[in-house]
């Protein structure tokens, strides 16, 4: 039967630009998202798909589709390439799936001026591939770039492997041209002088205000430097103790990867060829074995004391891999000697290249091990959290703890920077059904997002948050959860877009931290923490005590300090590793309270404190959680390339500003 729906979308924007096919309905229907994949295998729920998928050959063609999908009632789902994992994508049948990856080409690359132009439905790998011809590289490097966009990687905050020296994509992303859930296109670039970077509402928004159509990126030289090494430890905290040593001292190694004992025994004992093999299509194991699998796997305690046992018999030390890249202009030979000092001050031993190179060699291989997981009867899922140096033995303590309730629980630790380090928890689980599977993981994500934020620690630090992890948004944002709603509500009145990601479901509420209202220093972290009426000064005097300080005038106050610092790192490109702001506490014009516990960087929404410090409109900063330096920081040796370009006054951008802001004005 025809649908008059389907029939005016072919007839808009033709035939081959629109499917109804039952197997790209399927395709469409969801992501990657591990408890979807639960409940599809035991056939407990799934989304039937989107009515449709439209596949826009540019932005006046999406333009045109979000006018037509208000007029009719119609919510579109913005995809990228379908491989997040944390529930992004559910496609219904009132929900139509917006393909961009038509507008996948690159538009220009300026090796000299470190900028390149490309469209947002451009895969990772082809970008990667074609820059790379032209002697350059974006430096961004997910487990999943075979099977993600450039635009996704803008809307969740995404990380990639060699974050370390490149930074992650909110470092990259230097402009932004798109369409909001009115149907007006916009364009987002540097900021005049006096004005908010208004660039940070829309990297990691996750589809809520609009589409991402073309952006403009920071490129450096493709690297023909190489130096890796493997070093172990006798323990998890001494590793991370030369991590911080190594990030503390200046040095910006691409890659910083820290096993656990359990981890880093399964990473000895993988595939030591060169080249991945073929993934083979996945069997199910005997019903005997996979009944004898789900009963062992649901008794997750004795299984993680049992794997625990098992690391201190079979290798009881921790795996560290360290790899610098650079150019002819930036070799690393020097960097990697200075690491390899730190290390061996903190009782290391020199394992060689050969980690480093195995590493490398099968570096992509983990985003397609999950199909055989499933297929054996268990479920498998990752969890990255973020936390200042001086909480990351609580992060990996108590969220280690709340995941084993459910699975057994490896660790390693990657996206390192001066203040802080990410923990990336990979745990497995069974249970004699899959619908009383499915009650386990539920609660052992509910047990790990608190224990993550009693921690002090961030919820989500690369993945972006989705509808798994948005319950634990309230703990995160607290009150600033209505900036996201009225930006929303400004940018989608009319909810063309299907939204799901950010807001919704049932909150975990959490007690307001106490204010600030101390000048606090965590020596540690390299960081201050402080009212925002307190001066640079009063911090200069503290901090000058644990041989660090803080740049700026005497008298400015911290709220002053960080509008100038951030103004400061768009007019000439910043250590991509580094960062101004840690952390922050604002109210609302109402009074109510909004925190981000300080952490090296979050995946967890848009970033406000630009609008915030410039707008009355959206409140007022309380508290600032800020990066100090030390006096033994001899490095980077070379900033990054690419400098923001000229402005554009953007008359779409100011009201959408204008209309949030009376929003939340409203009582």
């Amino acid at each position: 039967m025809s649908d008059p729906l389907v029939d005016d979308l072919r007839a808009r924007f033709g035939d081959d630009a629109v499917s109804t096919d039952s197997a790209d309905r399927s395709a469409y229907a969801h992501d990657l998202w591990p408890r979807q994949l639960l409940s599809t295998r035991g056939n407990l729920d799934r989304p039937p798909g989107p009515r449709a998928i439209v596949w826009p050959a540019g932005r006046d063609d999406l333009s045109a589709l979000v006018g037509y999908a208000r007029a009719h009632g119609v919510g579109l789902i913005p995809f990228g390439a379908g491989s997040g994992v944390v529930g992004g994508i559910t496609g219904t049948r009132d929900t139509v799936a917006v393909d961009l990856k038509r507008m996948r080409t690159l538009h220009s690359v300026d090796l000299e001026a470190g900028v390149c132009v490309a469209d947002a439905g451009i895969l990772g790998t082809h970008l990667e591939d074609q820059l790379k011809r032209r002697g350059a590289t974006l430096g961004h490097f997910p487990s999943s770039i075979h099977c993600s966009t450039l635009g996704g990687w803008v809307v969740t905050r995404g990380a990639g492997q060699c974050s370390g020296r490149y930074g992650k994509i909110e470092d990259m992303t230097l402009a932004m041209d798109g369409v909001f859930g009115n149907g007006e296109p916009f364009t987002l670039d540097a900021p005049r002088p006096g004005e908010a970077d208004l660039r940070e509402l829309m990297v990691g928004s996750e589809g809520l205000f609009g589409f991402v159509t073309r952006a403009t990126m920071r490129v450096w030289p493709a690297p023909t430097d190489w130096r890796g090494r493997g070093f172990t430890f006798a323990t998890m905290r001494d590793a991370w103790e030369a991590i911080r040593a190594i990030f503390q001292a200046g040095l910006r190694p691409a890659v910083a990867r820290l096993y656990d004992p359990i981890d880093t025994y399964v990473f000895l004992q993988g595939e030591q060829t060169a080249t991945p093999s073929v993934p083979k299509t996945p069997e199910r194991p005997s019903p005997a074995a996979e009944w004898l699998l789900r009963r062992v796997m649901d008794v997750p305690r004795a299984v993680n004391a049992l794997a625990d046992l098992a690391s201190t018999r079979l290798y009881t030390r921790s795996l560290l891999i360290v790899i610098f890249e650079g150019d002819d202009a930036d070799p690393q030979a020097e960097a990697l000697a200075r690491a390899t000092a730190l290390c061996e001050r903190g009782g290391s031993r020199d394992e060689g290249e050969a980690p480093a190179k195995r590493w490398l060699a099968r570096r992509h291989a983990v985003s397609y091990r999950q199909p055989p997981t499933y297929a054996r009867g268990l479920w498998v899922d990752t969890m990255e959290v973020a936390a200042p140096w001086s909480r990351l033995g609580a992060l990996y303590e108590g969220v280690h703890e709340a995941l084993s309730h459910g699975g057994l629980v490896m660790a390693h630790m990657s996206h390192a920077y001066p203040d802080g380090c990410s923990i990336y928890f990979t745990f497995a689980g069974a249970s004699p059904d899959d619908a009383s599977a499915r009650v386990t993981y539920d609660a052992t994500w509910t047990r790990a997002l608190r224990a993550a934020h009693e921690a002090g620690g961030t919820i989500a630090h690369h993945h972006g948050v989705g509808r798994s992890k948005r319950a634990g948004m309230a703990m995160e944002w607290g009150a600033g959860l209505r900036w996201i709603d009225a930006l929303r509500r400004a940018a989608d009145p009319d909810d063309a877009l299907a939204g799901g990601p950010l807001l919704g479901g049932e909150a975990m509420a959490a007690e307001p931290p106490a204010p600030v209202t101390a000048v606090r220093i965590d020596a540690a972290s390299r960081l201050v923490e402080a009212p925002a009426a307190a001066t640079v000064g009063e911090v200069r005097a503290l901090a000058a005590a644990h041989g660090l300080t803080l740049d700026g005038k005497d008298s400015a106050t911290l709220a002053e300090y960080t509008r100038d610092a951030l103004a400061a790192s768009l007019r000439a490109p910043r250590d991509p590793v580094d960062h101004v702001v840690a952390g922050w506490r604002a109210t609302l014009p109402d009074g109510a309270r909004a925190w981000w516990l300080a952490a090296p960087r979050r995946s967890t929404g848009p970033d406000p404190l630009p609008l915030v410090l410039h707008d009355g409109r959206f409140g007022a900063v309380q508290a600032l959680s800020l990066r100090l330096t030390g006096g033994d920081e001899s490095g980077p040796a070379r900033r990054p390339p690419g400098a923001p370009g000229p402005s554009t006054d953007d008359p779409a951008v100011r009201g959408w500003i204008d209309r949030a802001a009376a929003r939340l004005a409203k009582p």
